[in-house]
Parts: structure tokens; C-alpha cells; sequence
């Protein structure tokens, strides 16, 4: 189940990359990130360090808000000034940045696949 939301994130970045996603891709990156922030809590097999729960956490809803705020402006309810559309274009390579960089960093200190979670219970045979 995990690797279909990995799978499902990397297409949800790479539609999203591109400015000309139009409504679909929105709603495609919209579920991966979401997808992608419940990993942790999904996945109760593996174990994860705290800081790599907080930080999927922080780059699945960043990607939600910001693919959310591509669908707000694709369907119109949102409509900004010729100012402020410069702006989010200026600093949309910024968070896309952030976010790939998140995910680097997870792959590559393994705590995106985490580790297997060992049974906490203790069992104890009953007295004879």
C-alpha cells in the first residue's frame, strides 16, 4: 500500500510540476499529498524517527495547499491580481524545491520506509 502512494505522490509532483495541470492533475495532486501526509499513520508495521513523521507530515499538506491553490485558480474561485500571480509564480519553485528536498532527505536516511516495528508485547507462559 505504501508504494502506491510513493507512486502516486511522484506522479502527483511531476503533474504538478508543469504550470499546465488544469483541473485533473490538481485533484491528482490534491489526493497524492494527502495520501503521502498519512503514510505514518497508515503504515503501523514500520516505525519512523519523529522528526520524519513531522516533516511527511509538513511536505504532504504543503503539496495539498499548494495543489489546492492551483485548482482554486484553475476553476476561477480564485481570481488574484496581476501582482500577486507574479508572486506565487515567484516562490512556486521555492516550495516545490522544499518539498523534493524533504523527500530526498527521507529517502535517503531511510525513514521513509522505516523500520519494522517489533511485537511490544512480552509474552510469559502461564505457571504451571
Amino acid at each position: 500500500m505504501k508504494w502506491r502512494i510513493v507512486i502516486m505522490v511522484l506522479v502527483a509532483v511531476l503533474v504538478l510540476a508543469f504550470e499546465r495541470t488544469g483541473l485533473r492533475g490538481d485533484c491528482i495532486g490534491i489526493a497524492g499529498f494527502v495520501g503521502y501526509a498519512l503514510i505514518p499513520f497508515l503504515d503501523r508495521k514500520r516505525v519512523r524517527a519523529r522528526w520524519a513523521i513531522f516533516s511527511i507530515l509538513f511536505s504532504g499538506l504543503l503539496g495539498a495547499a499548494m495543489a489546492t491553490l492551483n485548482l482554486l485558480r484553475h476553476s476561477a474561485l480564485l481570481v488574484v491580481s496581476s501582482e500577486t500571480s507574479h508572486t506565487i509564480a515567484h516562490y512556486r519553485p521555492v516550495f516545490w524545491g522544499l518539498i523534493l528536498g524533504v523527500m530526498v532527505m527521507l529517502i535517503v536516511s531511510g525513514q521513509l520506509h522505516g523500520t519494522i516495528r517489533e511485537d511490544q508485547e512480552i509474552r510469559h507462559d502461564p505457571a504451571a
